[in-house]
């Protein structure tokens, strides 16, 4: 049975793949989908996205009541990020959302710098043993597990 901190780290190999792959995936889509389309599938799996990322910010605010001295410096900058990165999946420029390849980049240029900060939020759970929360760890799972699944949907769903 892996630990939390080996299962986020597969969980992260398979992210960097699946981003990659939606990539790949806008792409050849766009030589037999039209743009809007193709379009359409990204936004509608970003928007499932951002209210999981919702979830995720609720729960890490629950924790951080519970033990504020010891979480809140912890996931002070996850949450940040996380709340720069709800409102600008959500806010969907419409001068990039016209172009998916566009679109698709500015997604994963914003989704990679969420997980990057996620992992610092990892790492530093992993050095206070202080406290652990398995609400924390579920939460942090959660962004894991959701990135992986939305990006993956999406390469999926342009690959027919």
């Amino acid at each position: 049975e892996p630990n939390f901190f080996q299962t986020i780290m597969n969980i992260k190999d398979k992210i960097e793949v699946a981003f990659e792959e939606t990539q790949q995936n806008v792409l050849k889509s766009l030589g037999f989908q039209s743009n809007e389309e193709v379009v359409q599938t990204i936004q509608q799996n970003t928007n499932q996205y951002v209210d999981r990322l919702r979830s995720v910010q609720g729960v890490l605010d629950e924790e951080v009541k519970k033990h504020s001295d010891i979480f809140e410096p912890i996931v002070k900058d996850l949450k940040v990020k996380l709340d720069q990165t709800t409102a600008t999946l959500s806010e969907q420029n419409p001068e990039v959302v016209q172009k998916a390849k566009e679109y698709q980049e500015q997604l994963t240029t914003n989704v990679q710098s969420l997980v990057a900060e996620a992992q610092k939020t990892v790492e530093k759970l992993k050095a206070d043993t202080r406290v652990q929360s398995e609400e924390m760890q579920k939460a942090l799972k959660m962004l894991y597990d959701s990135t992986f699944e939305v990006f993956t949907k999406t390469a999926n769903e342009l690959k027919q």
